[in-house]
């Protein structure tokens, strides 16, 4: 698993006074077809991650009964509503597409078309072994959950049969299984405009209550984008206070206090410890928490000085898959 935190740091300012493929024995009662696997990792974050492999597929035809045998096979696979757009399925010697979105097209098992499978066992004599070669694309930006993920996909078919048993055809459900192993990994960025309270020197404390939000209060946003599980971290480097360089957190006109509210949790220098949270997968399009402090303190009677200011740092980290605690959702 991919496991790098990001830091973030997030200033506050105010001016006072001047981030398998397998497939179990899909069956229908003319073919059958071997399980394989499709190897390696999946970053959905790296640009230049697409996965791609080519393997072969082993299909076989029942043993004859009373001279009737399949002859002849053709299939497609179809889509599922979970399966990503971006997922292609190419007969490797044909360069046909065989992936398509249900009810996917007519069979023809009279016509060669490049963009179905079709297997010819030939008569009852001959082998009822075939093999056919599949290139399966997994481009970059599949915005697929971490860990082992499962990606089912159904088979539409039809069987020519000889011996004068009738042909079948239908749909295989849970045909194919294209197990992808994602890894856990995020990007994380504050976005909005900086936390910036502006110049508040003739802002008294006596009239924070009466105050607009518009005066006394900012908020921005820590974009996180995952596809598993993470967890955020946060502390203050005052503890929740604002103060000048050299000025002294321990002397009231130096220091101008506030509150944060962030991922549900009120944070002030009397309460300063923040609790970890583990958040749910954010998908790839990303969410957004917002970040809002808000004055308990104006700057009237502070010291002057152009620059209060704080330094906030969020941690975000991805997580294996399962975690040790149950992730919420966060926003």
């Amino acid at each position: 698993m991919k496991r790098r935190s990001h830091s973030l740091l997030i200033g506050l300012a105010a001016g006072v006074g001047g981030v398998l493929l397998v497939s179990g024995v899909a069956q229908a009662q003319c073919v059958t077809f071997d399980p394989v696997v499709l190897s390696g990792t999946f970053d959905p974050f790296n640009p230049t991650g697409t996965t791609v492999q080519t393997l072969s597929i082993t299909a076989r035809r029942p043993p004859a009964v009373g001279g009737k045998k399949t002859q002849e096979v053709n299939f497609i696979y179809l889509r599922r509503p979970d399966t990503p757009s971006s997922l292609t399925i190419v007969q490797t010697s044909t360069g046909g597409q065989i992936l398509e979105n249900p009810p996917g097209h007519v069979l023809d098992p009279n016509n060669v078309n490049p963009n179905e499978v079709e297997l010819n066992f030939g008569g009852v004599g001959q082998p009822d072994v075939q093999t056919f070669m599949v290139t399966i694309t997994v481009p970059s930006g599949a915005d697929l959950p971490a860990g082992t993920t499962d990606l089912f996909l159904d088979q539409k078919y039809y069987c020519k049969r000889t011996g004068g048993a009738a042909d079948e055809q239908g749909v295989i459900p849970n045909s194919l299984d294209i197990r992808i192993n994602v890894l856990s990994a995020l990007q994380a960025s504050f976005v909005g405009p900086a936390l910036d309270f502006g110049e508040i020197g003739a802002l008294a404390t006596a009239s924070l209550p009466s105050t607009p939000n518009s005066v006394k209060q900012r908020t921005g946003n820590v974009r996180v984008a995952s596809s598993g599980p993470y967890s955020v971290a946060l502390t203050s480097a005052n503890q929740f206070r604002m103060t000048y360089a050299g000025g002294n957190l321990a002397t009231a006109n130096q220091r101008i206090p506030y509150q944060l509210d962030f991922l549900g949790q009120t944070k002030t220098t009397a309460s300063p410890t923040f609790s970890t949270v583990t958040c749910s997968r954010a998908g790839l399009s990303g969410q957004y928490l917002a970040v809002t402090p808000t004055l308990l303190e104006g700057g009237a009677g502070k010291v002057p000085s152009p620059n209060y200011q704080d330094i906030l740092t969020v941690t975000v980290t991805p997580l294996a898959v399962p975690t040790g605690t149950t992730p919420v959702a966060c926003m």
